[in-house]
């Protein structure tokens, strides 16, 4: 299947202050955008002001970044902040097929056929978050927020970021406001809700050298959880989506096109009219033959995704809009600040939980395992600096290390994290609250998996930690 290409700049070149003064051609191409997002989840657009020339410079800028020693990096690295801002390294990413049960049994029930490949661990793609674009002067959510990190020696990298995320976010806008109008909403009903949202530029880069053999995964099966993700053409082939009806689909994005992707935020918005796009990178047989192109033309091996991702801003209200809100299933998306979604899916890819609650329980939730930590802290006597659920977010890229299921050997961003938390924080997630799907026996055989020599926690009794 091949997905149509919308040319944007016939929409921006009219008149589009209201749906009234829109020509009847320009109502066909938004009710085209709004049905391919609906039944693909994806689209591709050509957009003026996204030129072939600035994602090459954006890529070859990346390339050189990617290509430098992992001590440099890992520099760059913020897990304190979610990984929101800052390099995040290989290793760390993992696929929510990988942790989520209930996920893998729908993928059991696909064809053969449409089935994505099965990871063994965690993605071997290195990541860079940059935020584009204003952000609120004062937000409940300021670690969505943060500041961006700039690595030293690469003079043209704020510019560079910048233009081309700006130049992204304009077309998502302009591709938001096209699939308003075509869903018969107001054409500002999702570009209003994007105002100073936490916009993340966010390519990946992945060593095409040490994991170039076919059948690779790089990007795990997965949906994204902002608004809409926007894609310039990368120089190695290897995505597939998912279309609504189950059937994969592997992309190809024309040169000087981009691709753009369905994610969470407006499903919530559409009561699931639109639902968020599954997708994956694997290392096939289109890949291998660019690997063998790029070999002899001596250029760089690094896959880079030149990925956006939009959001609804932290502090709006993420719920269904418009005649949204009479759908039969308008209920399964209940009003929750955009932010608190963000931290519940983060919060979620260490592992799925079993957590359907409304927004005010899962907020208590939280507050109350912070709590328990400090309390857990002061009755032990460990001089631990971080609470519960601090901790926890620090050892992410332990995740795939402790599921009661299929769990893999730590990796070095695990055992570096373990390092440095140290062991009283250790302890204290280890006689903290249970953590659903998190085997505690597992949890504490990390400091030996990874040669830190950490004395042995004092164990609290099974009702103590309830």
């Amino acid at each position: 299947m091949e997905l149509p290409v919308i040319d944007l700049e016939p929409y921006l070149a009219s008149n589009h202050c209201g749906d009234e003064a829109l020509n009847p051609q320009l109502n066909t191409v938004c009710s085209e955008v709004s049905r391919t997002l609906r039944e693909t989840g994806a689209l591709l657009v050509k957009d003026p002001r996204c030129s072939a020339q600035d994602n090459d410079r954006f890529i070859d800028m990346m390339e050189r970044y990617f290509e430098q020693p992992d001590e440099f990096k890992r520099l760059q690295e913020c897990p304190n902040l979610h990984y929101q801002v800052g390099v995040t390294p290989e290793g760390v990413e993992v696929p929510r097929s990988l942790v989520d049960e209930e996920m893998q049994k729908k993928l059991k029930s696909l064809p053969e056929e449409c089935q994505p490949l099965t990871p063994t661990g965690p993605d071997p793609k290195w990541r860079y978050m940059w935020r584009v674009g204003p952000r609120p002067a004062t937000t409940q959510f300021q670690e969505l927020n943060s500041e961006p990190v700039i690595p030293e020696g690469f003079p043209e990298w704020k510019e560079t970021m910048d233009s081309w995320g700006s130049k992204m976010v304009s077309a998502i806008e302009a591709v938001a406001e096209m699939a308003a109008i075509g869903f018969g909403l107001p054409n500002d009903a999702f570009t209003s809700l994007m105002k100073q949202g936490p916009h993340l530029l966010a390519p990946t880069g992945s060593d095409l050298k040490r994991h170039g053999k076919e059948g690779t995964v790089f990007a795990g099966y997965h949906y994204d959880l902002n608004f809409l993700t926007i894609h310039g053409r990368s120089r190695f082939p290897g995505l597939s989506i998912w279309l609504r009806n189950g059937k994969k689909v592997e992309v190809k994005v024309p040169v000087g096109c981009l691709l753009i992707q369905t994610g969470k935020q407006i499903e919530w918005l559409t009561s699931g009219e639109c639902i968020a796009g599954m997708h994956e990178v694997v290392v096939n047989n289109r890949t291998l033959d660019a690997i063998k192109a790029a070999s002899q033309e001596n250029r760089s091996l690094w896959r880079v995704s030149s990925t956006l991702f939009s959001h609804i801003a932290s502090d709006a209200v993420l719920k269904p809009l418009g005649h949204f809100a009479q759908s039969p299933l308008a209920d399964n998306y209940p009003p929750i600040r955009a932010g608190e979604f963000v931290e519940k899916e983060l919060a979620v890819i260490n592992l799925k939980g079993k957590a359907n609650n409304a927004e005010k329980e899962t907020r208590m939730m939280v507050v109350m395992v912070v709590v328990l930590g400090v309390m857990v802290q002061g009755s032990m006597g460990f001089p631990c600096g971080s609470t519960f659920f601090s901790a926890l977010v620090q050892l992410i890229p332990c995740r795939a290390s402790v599921v009661p299921f299929s769990p893999i050997p730590p990796n070095d961003s695990c055992c570096t994290a373990i390092r440095v938390l140290g062991q009283p924080c250790l302890c204290v997630l280890v006689n903290g609250p249970p953590i659903s799907g998190v085997d505690r026996s597992m949890a504490m055989q990390l400091p030996e998996k990874c040669n830190v020599n950490f004395g042995p926690c004092e164990l609290m009794k099974e009702e103590d930690r309830t």
